[in-house]
């Protein structure tokens, strides 16, 4: 069931819960020991126009990741699908035999669907957890407006510029910074 609301509170919890658990205290987060953490298998492949997929099969959860995509938009791409392994149902599609998959496009960056702003406010959460950059000494010094100090910020991170952008606006307007 999808929620009516994206569950901002709820994915903060949970993403802080798992770097915790995994005695992530630093960045870069190591999001793929993370993934294998929870018992999620990551494979590498070649998914054509498609950045990810989780598919689910009898109990067993596996992140497939375009392995054509550069490394931060891996990286990201598989917090957003664990986001999806860890907070949604699926989709049940049929291919020789029953599974459920859940596909990351470029589409899912819109921002009108509730699950896919879920998973990638969660895979924000996970890679750039609010607690690490309000602690960061690189965020003292951070002009905003500046595209490369936001890029120093970035790299520590192993984000996009335009991720982190995004993310440092959405915690100044909460004020978690």
């Amino acid at each position: 069931m999808t929620p009516s609301r994206p569950r901002f509170g709820r994915i903060e919890a949970l993403a802080a819960g798992l770097l915790q658990k995994a005695e992530v205290v630093s960045a870069p987060v190591p999001v793929e020991k993370l993934i294998n953490s929870c018992g999620i298998t990551v494979n590498f492949l070649d998914l054509k126009d498609i950045s990810g997929l989780v598919v689910r099969d009898h109990g067993n959860i596996v992140i497939g990741i375009n392995k054509s995509d550069g490394p931060q938009r891996r990286r990201f791409t598989m917090a957003h699908e664990l986001g999806h392994a860890l907070l949604h149902d699926g989709k049940e599609v049929h291919y020789d035999q029953n599974f459920k998959v859940d596909f990351r496009s470029h589409t899912s960056t819109l921002g009108t669907d509730i699950e896919e702003i879920e998973a990638n406010f969660f895979a924000a959460s996970i890679l750039m957890p609010w607690q690490f950059l309000r602690s960061d000494p690189l965020l003292s010094e951070l002009d905003v407006e500046d595209p490369a100090s936001v890029k120093v910020l970035a790299a520590r991170y192993k984000v996009s510029q335009h991720a982190m952008s995004i993310r440092l606006g959405n915690l100044a307007a909460r004020g978690r910074l």
